[in-house]
């Protein structure tokens, strides 16, 4: 989550403060909670809260937040000299529909777009960007591929490309076309789910 909103440049760097609460999908603490409890409804934050590093995300120890949950974050009864490290289709199902994930592949795929105008380079900028290496000619050919895909088919439902550009609080960039920038946005969101970026050696 962290890397995502760090290469999208829409992190909040502040330090310290109470814990917020990003997004999470709806009735997860309501059916573990106790009927007086003050935190049996997720009230969700908003504005740079939104944006803040997970170290900052409220943790409530009966019902994590999904991204904690699927990405086997410790338990905090004990302290954890090791990270358990698994790959299940939650994770992958988390990382492609998660509002903040896409959210954040629509933010680099703006930077992308801003930064460079050639469409190899804006392949390149990205990928140097979650994987620290440039793709190498096969993995450039499969992107470009799958960008003309997507692209072809944003350009023939343009409101089905401002459907997918408007997840989350964060508003896209107006002068950027939304057939492309949501081609863009996927594109970033195929290179942020590659296990290179996800699993740290």
């Amino acid at each position: 989550r962290d890397q995502a909103l760090f290469v999208s440049g829409l992190m909040n760097f502040e330090m310290g403060g109470r814990g917020v609460m990003p997004y999470q999908p709806p009735n997860i603490w309501e059916p573990v909670a106790f009927g007086g409890s003050n935190t049996r409804f997720y009230k969700r934050g908003n504005g740079a809260d939104l944006y803040r590093r997970s170290v900052y995300t409220f943790f409530k120890r009966t019902a994590p937040h999904p991204m904690f949950a699927n990405f086997d974050a410790p338990a905090r009864e004990q302290f954890c000299l090791k990270r358990e490290r698994s790959n299940t289709p939650l994770q992958a199902l988390q990382l492609m529909n998660d509002v903040q994930h896409f959210e954040a592949a629509r933010g680099l795929g703006e930077r992308a777009m801003k930064s460079v105008s050639d469409r190899e380079k804006r392949i390149d900028f990205i990928f140097r960007n979650v994987v620290s290496r440039l793709p190498s000619i096969e993995e450039k050919k499969i992107i470009v591929r799958f960008f003309e895909r997507q692209f072809k088919k944003y350009q023939s439902a343009p409101e089905e490309a401002i459907k997918a550009i408007s997840f989350g609080e964060s508003e896209p960039a107006k002068d950027l076309d939304p057939s492309e920038l949501a081609a863009w946005s996927l594109v970033a969101n195929l290179i942020l789910n590659t296990d290179e970026a996800i699993v740290r050696n």
